[in-house]
């Protein structure tokens, strides 16, 4: 009788090993799901503003250097007052991509070439000396869109101004499709490992569990064996 009832408590035992190795690994599972959500989305967060902070950099680094270019191609030929060349260049410039328009102003304020039909109030806004002899970038609107613009003085402001506006939905655009290439890849192979980890351990769980049931199953035949 007392056999019996050692052979029932050990397999009473037995299955409270095993119950309670089971019950942990589904706490941890469902704690490690919670964690990688929440790394996730915060890694998401983070490279989002990382990355777009430094792609709207670039692109701004871009748009300056496009405007010396232009400030550098248009300089002789505002010295010798070649109008025709002139305007070739803005046009040329003006179908870059992303640019919304280019414009050229003298050393007095003046538009003498530009790749729009009309120029708006806000670009024909006068700018003062000191501004004309600094580069700068600026945030306007253009037939209701906003526009990014970089203007770059010529020749040190002695000969006037070089401007060029880049659309900003364009950029923001680039931007979100630089982020959708770039984020996601990694985001999806983080939680792809995530995934493998969790299923190795699960098989790891299983197999340490065959093992219980086999040592204390080993155990308890050769504590009492059949008579």
């Amino acid at each position: 009788m007392s056999s019996v009832y050692n052979a029932l408590i050990k397999a009473g035992k037995k299955n409270e090993t095993i119950s309670a190795l089971s019950f942990s690994w589904q706490s941890i599972s469902i704690e490690w799901k919670i964690i990688s959500i929440v790394l996730g989305l915060l890694f998401i967060v983070i490279v989002n503003q990382l990355v777009g902070r430094v792609l709207r950099t670039q692109m701004n680094e871009n748009a300056a250097i496009i405007t010396t270019n232009l400030s550098d191609a248009v300089a002789s030929y505002l010295a010798s007052k070649d109008v025709l060349q002139l305007k070739t260049t803005v046009t040329k410039y003006a179908r870059l991509r992303r640019v919304a328009y280019v414009f050229i102003r003298d050393r007095e304020g003046k538009v003498i070439a530009h790749s729009l039909a009309t120029l708006s109030p806000e670009l024909q806004e006068a700018l003062t000396s000191d501004q004309d002899r600094q580069v700068s970038q600026r945030k306007l609107t253009l037939e209701g869109k906003p526009v990014y613009e970089t203007r770059e003085p010529i020749l040190d402001g002695q000969l006037g101004s070089a401007h060029i506006g880049i659309w900003a939905d364009a950029v923001e655009r680039d931007i979100y499709q630089a982020l959708f290439l770039f984020v996601w890849p990694i985001t999806l192979g983080l939680f792809a490992a995530v995934i493998i980890v969790a299923v190795l351990a699960r098989s790891l769980t299983r197999a340490l569990r065959r093992q219980i049931e086999l040592r204390l199953g080993s155990q308890a035949t050769s504590t009492h064996p059949l008579e």
